[in-house]
Formats: C-alpha cells, structure tokens, sequence
C-alpha cells in the first residue's frame, strides 16, 4: 500500500475532479478511494454492516468450474490459477525474475535452455518433470489467453525429466520475463481442474481452496480461501460491498463508490506520445524538436497527479535489471536541453509574451489528439498543455468523440500528436511500436531497429539502445501506470505484481 503526504493526497482529489469537469459524464480513473459523500458512506456501511455478521475469512472471485486458464480467457480462472499452479518464474513487485520450478533460464540466440529445479512434486506427490512443463507450455501457446505473449516460441521439447528447449523464431534475451505460467501435468492441460502444484489445492469443502502440503514453495497464509462465482465485473464488486469477496482487481476505468481500500503495484502499462513524423510541425518532424518536447516535460509530476504511476525515463520499464540506471531523459524538465534543441530549430525565447517564436514571429505550438472517452487521458492532455505552455509551447487540443473515432484519426495520421496507452508483455517487446497498432505517423529508422534487435538478442545492449533511443525519440514515453487492487475495510496486506495478483499472502491481516 502507498502512503501519500496530505499535499499529495490533495493533488490527488484535485486530478479526479479536474477529470470528471473536462468529460462530463465519464468514468474517473480506476477505483478511487470514496470520498466522504454520503452515498459512498451509505453503500460502504451496508456492505460492512452484513461482512459484520460473518466470521473473518479470506474469500476471493472466481469463475465456477474451471481452473484451467489453458481452456478459458477468464482473467479471473487465471488470477485464482496462480494459487492452484506453480510457476516456471514470477517476476516481483520491483520487476525482478525470480526462479520458481526453473532452476535457471538460458537465453542464447534461437534457443532457451529451461533446467528444473529436483524435488518438486504434484499435490499428489508425483514429480513435476520436463514432459509437463512442455506440455504447459505448447497448452499455453494454443490458448486465447497466452497465444499473444508466445507468439515467439515455435517449439518445446523436453530434454530428459529436468531440462526443457524452446526454440524461438527471433532472439530474446528477456524471454524469460514470459514464462511465469501455470504448469500442470502433461497429461492434464486440457483438464477443467487439473491436479494443483502450487500452494494451495482444491479443499474438501465446496468453493475452498487449502494449503498444499506438498507445495514447492509454502508460504504463510490463510488455512482455506473461500471462492465466490461471480459473472461479471458489476457483480464482483456488489460482492465485495456484501463482504462475500475480501479482495479482487479494479478495472482501469472502473467508478465504483463502495471501494474501501486500494493498494498498487507496478505494471508494464505505457501512457506515451504517439508523434506523427509527416506532420510538417518541425516540433514533430524532426529529432530536435521530438527531443524538445521530450526536455520541456516534469514527467514525476506527472505521475505524482495519478493514483499510481512512475515517469517513463526510456523505451524501457527503468526497474528491469538490464536498463536501471542507464536511462537519460530525466524525470525533471531539462531546461537547458529543451533551450539547446529549439535553439536548433531556429526558435528563440522571446522575453516579452514568454513563448518560443520562430524567425517570423510564430510561436512554438502543437496539436494534441485525445480519446473523449477516457477521463484518463483527457486529464493527461490538459496537464502536458500546462506543463508546455509553461515552457513556452502552445499547445490545442483535438478531443475524438469516441474511441473508435479517435483510432479512425491515428489510422489516418489525421494529428502532430495523440495520447496512447500500450500493454506491454512483460519482456518489453517493442515491435507495436515498429510494425503494430502503434506504428501510425511514427519515425523509426533503421538504426534505431538494429540497435533494438542487439538488445533483443543481448540484454546488455539495452543501454545503448536506450541512448539512441532518446536521441531519435520516435515516441515520447511520459507513465508507467500501475494496477490497482481494492480490498474490504477487513482485509489488509495481499501483496500484488504484474506476474501474479497473489504474490504474497504471507502478511494478510482480516479482522473482526
């Protein structure tokens, strides 16, 4: 859970009314903590009135009958999954890979060299082999949900009981940062509810969940975990509202009044600058004037205005071991580099309207595009406005109607600008950027692609990468944007990653 200072607590409040007045009738961003109206009183008191009435338990969402994430797109089948089945890897809150039943991750050009850890078991005591763990894989690869994130991966083949080869068609030094994904047995991953690997296993008790006493890595937690069926995301929080669902995942755009307690965690989620490059706004068109837009942002205040988000300092997610501390945009406004690269574009200060002009008198300016429907990023548009306009760039702003109207305008490189949003999988592959949905308008030359695929087949290149990276700027990072969890006024300390919204039980607290 972040603690925020009042002054930031203030900020807070401020952003999500500024939102809600610039698009009436909008959802606000993700689960905010309710304020004291008397509505989100009234709703939370009920809801806790009747959690009174209950013994204190651990009661999460799930989608009944299936526990097999291979076989559903159920994004709650796959929450509850990373209890009931191990994982090769889990990445940690701080981005870090941890190795879970994979003793080690090899990545060398086409290959990846899986080695297993000895002495891990089924529920039932039947060891955890490289014929399941290949059979995982390839299930995973043929699913809706995990197709995407293997898109890469052509084949697996077990190399003996401990060792796993997987064939890449491209290298991917960071291939690993894939493969926190449920393993089951070979002959079982087309099963509803195959045999558990993980912490816990099916219990006794109908919609239970209890300790594996043959869990590869036991953790401290709760004895049971109450399952609750619920059908869709309105349900899931009247449940919580009710006390029959201790904890679950906010929707990003999700207005809920019966929120009680809200915790965050780091994800691979980009807010960015899409640039069109054709545009003939040399703010836009070229490297210099990219690069002084880039200089003219305080991107920590930025993300000190969100409820959770860090400054995207790079192409990168800065906590990934490869990049930390090699990054050079700053996450403070560059003055100096912003004075270098106007000055290179042929604008100058000028003292008395306190803007950049050019030889002509024409001030600095840029057009921003944003999708009306996100509150979100309309609350971003208006804060980068402020931010530029301080430093001496006009900024408008075109607002699309819908979302389909606004993609319709980035497919048709009808902006200088636009604010887009990009889920990343968790190995930072860029290629949306290069050859996919966010590929409209940009400049990407064929140096800066080289320097990519290096990083992709060396991780230690991603330095260098990152550097030509800020130097031709085809995009401009601003956020990486956090999760958002919500819990009942009873249940505290779930510790949540991008890898797995269970991460830890070992400090959950539920009181009376």
């Amino acid at each position: 859970m972040h603690l925020f200072s009042p002054a930031r607590l203030a900020r807070r409040a401020a952003a999500a009314a500024l939102a809600c007045l610039l698009l009436a009738g909008c959802s606000r961003p993700a689960v905010l903590q309710p304020s004291s109206s008397e509505q989100a009183s009234s709703a939370a008191s009920s809801g806790d009135s009747q959690a009174q009435n209950q013994p204190a338990r651990f009661a999460i969402a799930v989608s009944e009958g299936n526990y097999n994430p291979y076989l559903t797109a159920n994004t709650l089948t796959e929450q509850v999954a990373s209890l009931v089945f191990e994982k090769l890897v889990r990445i940690s809150p701080r981005m870090e890979l941890e190795m879970r039943l994979a003793e080690s991750v090899q990545s060398a050009g086409n290959m990846v060299t899986i080695t297993l850890r000895s002495g891990c078991t089924f529920a039932d005591g039947t060891p955890i082999t490289a014929n399941d763990v290949a059979a995982s894989l390839l299930a995973a690869k043929a699913s809706s949900s995990y197709a995407g994130r293997l898109s890469n991966m052509t084949g697996a083949q077990a190399m003996g009981d401990n060792v796993v080869q997987l064939t890449l068609a491209s290298p991917d030094s960071l291939f690993g940062y894939l493969l926190d994904l449920p393993i089951m047995k070979a002959a079982e991953v087309s099963a509803p509810q195959p045999t558990p690997s993980g912490r816990y296993t099916y219990g006794a008790e109908e919609n239970t969940l209890t300790r594996n006493d043959r869990a590869p890595f036991p953790e401290d937690g709760p004895g049971t975990i109450w399952l609750t069926p619920v059908s869709d995301y309105a349900e899931l929080v009247t449940q919580l509202a009710m006390g029959d669902i201790s904890f679950y995942l906010a929707e990003e755009s999700a207005a809920s009044a019966v929120a009680t307690s809200e915790s965050y965690f780091r994800t691979n989620t980009l807010l960015f600058l899409g640039v069109n490059s054709g545009s003939s706004n040399p703010l836009c068109s070229t490297s210099q004037g990219r690069a002084a837009l880039s200089a003219a942002l305080f991107r920590q205040d930025l993300a000190d205005r969100f409820a959770s988000a860090s400054p995207a300092l790079g192409a990168l997610n800065g906590l990934y071991e490869c990049v930390r501390g090699q990054q050079v945009i700053s996450s403070e406004a560059d003055s100096n580099g912003l004075a270098a690269s106007m000055a290179a574009l042929g604008y100058s200060w000028n003292e008395e309207s306190g803007r950049y002009e050019n030889g002509s008198g024409q001030p600095a300016s840029v057009n921003i595009l944003v999708c009306g429907s996100s509150a979100d990023r309309v609350y971003s548009a208006r804060l980068l406005q402020q931010q530029w306009a301080e430093a001496g760039i006009e900024v408008t702003l075109t607002q699309a109607d819908d979302f389909s109207a606004y993609l319709q305008m980035v497919q048709d490189r009808q902006f200088e600008l636009y604010i887009g949003e990009m889920k990343l999988y968790n190995n930072i592959d860029l290629s949306p950027f290069w050859s996919g949905s966010a590929r409209y308008g940009l400049a990407v030359t064929q140096q800066l692609l080289d320097a990519y695929n290096l990083m992709r087949a060396d991780s230690s290149a991603a330095g260098a990468f990152e550097a030509l990276f800020a130097e031709q700027m085809p995009y401009i990072p601003l956020l990486w944007r956090g999760g958002v969890t919500v819990s009942n006024r009873r249940t505290s300390g779930v510790v949540s990653s991008v890898s797995d919204l269970y991460y830890s039980l070992a400090s959950l607290s539920l009181t009376e």
